[in-house]
């Protein structure tokens, strides 16, 4: 793995790196909200959320569907209710990659955030945080209706950020859109254990 200053830009996924992910809790509180037994709402709730997070489906719709999956018709009030806490169980954030954040930000790295997202997250975190404030660049897959790997999100956000794909580094815990980001030449790090990388990277 190259030291930072190897690459001129650097993309970020969300969930899973600049925010930890979802946990069993969460899932249990969004369950019990819902009047669904966890497991059948696990599977419930990731087998559309691609399209929630393409923005093929708003929040309502998502909701209203994985109800219809459990046999519960929820409320209008109750589907508030869920996305708000949908959208505070991907607000956990890592503080140490937002230290990291700054610290490449003020040596003039170029920075990007590119993330499957619902709107209803990504309208949340930019109304009411701060957090993309240090990023020259944004892309998430509602604005773009396209997820990750397909090339048009990639495409999207290299675009955005400015720098050679070669001379990009792209950070997700996900391999197969790591393997999606280097199709265009993009080099990327599959994010398993953020200690490591800090420390490989800052060497």
């Amino acid at each position: 793995m190259a030291p930072a200053n190897s690459y001129d830009g650097y993309i970020f996924d969300y969930g899973g790196v600049l925010a930890h992910h979802q946990t069993s809790a969460d899932q249990a509180r969004l369950a019990k909200l819902a009047g669904i037994p966890q497991e059948p709402f696990s599977d419930l709730y990731w087998s559309t959320r691609l399209d929630y997070d393409k923005g093929v489906v708003t929040g309502i719709e998502y909701w209203a569907n994985i109800g219809h999956g459990g046999n519960q018709s929820l409320a209008p009030g109750t589907i508030d209710h869920l996305i708000e806490l949908d959208n505070e169980s991907w607000m956990h954030f890592d503080e140490s990659m937002w230290n990291w954040i700054a610290q490449l930000r003020d040596t003039g790295k170029r920075l990007a955030v590119l993330s499957n997202m619902p709107r209803d997250l990504g309208e949340t975190l930019k109304s009411r945080t701060d957090r993309f404030n240090p990023f020259d660049h944004i892309t998430l897959s509602y604005e773009v209706h396209s997820v990750k790997p397909e090339p048009a999100i990639y495409q999207h956000c290299l675009a955005g950020l400015g720098t050679a794909p070669e001379r990009t580094l792209f950070l997700d815990d996900r391999i197969a859109n790591i393997e999606g980001a280097k199709l265009l030449g993009v080099q990327g790090i599959e994010f398993l254990n953020r200690d490591d990388i800090l420390l490989a990277m800052r060497t």
